[in-house]
């Protein structure tokens, strides 16, 4: 039996892991232009079917590798693009938040429409970035879990790195920190935002090529992502990427176990009721400050 709870274990660190590489995309986003973005599950469903025609339908060479080495930069610049196009022109009215939300849940339905009729409405599945298992004992771990999890980890800490090291990174923080002051000390604002975008949604799709091979892809598949991705915000705390980080893995275990002991169709369920415990008790969420 504890080998058995120890497998579990392990797909809940795999799954929190791909987890907290995306929250921490979304909770950027809220950090920095205090907008939710709607069509972030989309976003997720975009980079699986790029994976899916580089390595399915092309047959690409160079594997997952080359898949990464194209995904990203298309995948940067479609996001930088997007806010570019949609969101910058709204932030120069009143309640531009409230329209931003709407207008991203716009794009949300016609990215997902589609991608149903590109795509077809099946789903699609990706082969194992890793074949083979790892033995330790009488725990199995799957090549494919160990490189998802890594894979995930050195995104986040190659995401950190960009923020503590990067002239872009420090001018996200001082414009989520204070934009009025960044403004002052000449920061642009504009650029900030739209490159915080895309970020974000490399982010995302790579969390989708990466859950895409356990998971499969679907054109309304993202729904799915968004609202965990919203409960791991809200519950880290709105804005906190350290607390999303903890809410992801914390998540992931709860997904993992419930699945495991109950059945899938219970995970929403469960995630919704810790998420209204945490809320009723600290309703700044874990690492949250009161705005």
């Amino acid at each position: 039996m504890i080998y058995e709870y120890l497998d579990i274990f392990i797909s809940g660190l795999t799954i929190g892991s791909v987890y907290a590489l995306m929250a921490v995309g979304l909770t950027l986003i809220y950090g920095v232009s205090r907008a939710f973005n709607f069509a972030y599950g989309s976003f997720y469903s975009l980079g699986g079917y790029i994976a899916w025609i580089f390595m399915v339908a092309i047959g690409l060479r160079g594997g997952y590798a080359m898949v990464f080495a194209l995904a990203v930069p298309l995948l940067m610049v479609f996001g930088y693009l997007t806010e570019k196009a949609i969101i910058a022109p709204l932030r120069r009215r009143s309640d531009w938040e409230v329209k931003v939300m709407m207008i991203t849940l716009g794009l949300a339905l016609f990215m997902d429409n589609g991608f149903q009729v590109l795509f077809g409405p099946r789903m699609k599945s990706l082969p194992p970035i890793m074949e083979g298992v790892i033995v330790l004992g009488e725990v199995y771990i799957t090549k494919q879990d160990m490189m998802i999890f890594v894979l995930s980890i050195s995104g986040i800490l190659a995401f950190r790195w960009i923020l503590n090291n990067t002239r872009t990174g420090m001018a996200v923080r001082a414009v989520a920190q204070n934009p009025n002051g960044a403004k002052i000390v000449g920061i642009p604002k504009d650029k900030i935002f739209a490159a915080t975008f895309g970020i974000s949604t490399v982010m995302v799709g790579i969390g989708g090529i990466l859950l895409a091979q356990k998971y499969f892809v679907s054109p309304m598949g993202g729904w799915d992502i968004l609202v965990k991705s919203w409960v791991i915000t809200a519950f880290g705390g709105m804005g906190s990427i350290r607390g999303s980080l903890y809410a992801a893995f914390l998540l992931g275990m709860l997904e993992a176990f419930v699945g495991y002991w109950f059945g899938m169709s219970w995970v929403l369920f469960a995630l919704f009721a810790v998420l209204l415990a945490t809320l009723a008790i600290r309703p700044q969420g874990l690492m949250g400050k009161w705005g």
